[in-house]
């Protein structure tokens, strides 16, 4: 044993510290410490910065399977938006360039044809936004 530990060991303890720390899904992360007595404020403050720095790294890695979630549902929402939008303009470009057949858009998807690429440019951001805070999650930022 360590003379430092020892010296803490043989310190009383005269209360004790928790800091908690929202997780997702409704969950909490605590940790828990001991106010020594004689100890000074700086080293208090030292191990509570620590304690506090341990939360937030779990907190973020926590974080990761529920961002990996809903990079799924993006991604597919993505798609869905990509492929009504490509269905959308080949109606309209039909109908513009006057085949036999084709229909005119409803006011409803003429709504959607023009909202769509701001859609995807929303998803995207989204994505990318995502991906950075998991990258800066693994990478301990």
């Amino acid at each position: 044993m360590s003379q430092a530990s020892q010296e803490v060991t043989a310190a009383t303890v005269i209360g004790n510290f928790t800091i908690t720390l929202p997780a997702p899904n409704q969950a909490q992360l605590s940790a828990s410490g001991y106010l020594v007595e004689g100890e000074d404020k700086a080293s208090l403050d030292a191990r509570m910065d620590t304690v506090r720095e341990a939360l937030q790294r779990q907190q973020r890695m926590l974080e990761i399977p529920v961002l990996e979630a809903h990079i799924e549902q993006w991604e597919k929402a993505r798609d869905d938006v990509a492929r009504a939008y490509a269905d959308l303009l080949e109606r309209h470009n039909a109908k513009a360039a006057g085949k036999t057949g084709a229909k005119a858009l409803s006011s409803q998807e003429q709504a959607n044809l023009k909202s769509a690429p701001h859609q995807l440019k929303g998803i995207e951001d989204e994505l990318e936004k995502a991906r950075k805070k998991i990258a800066d999650a693994r990478a301990g930022a």
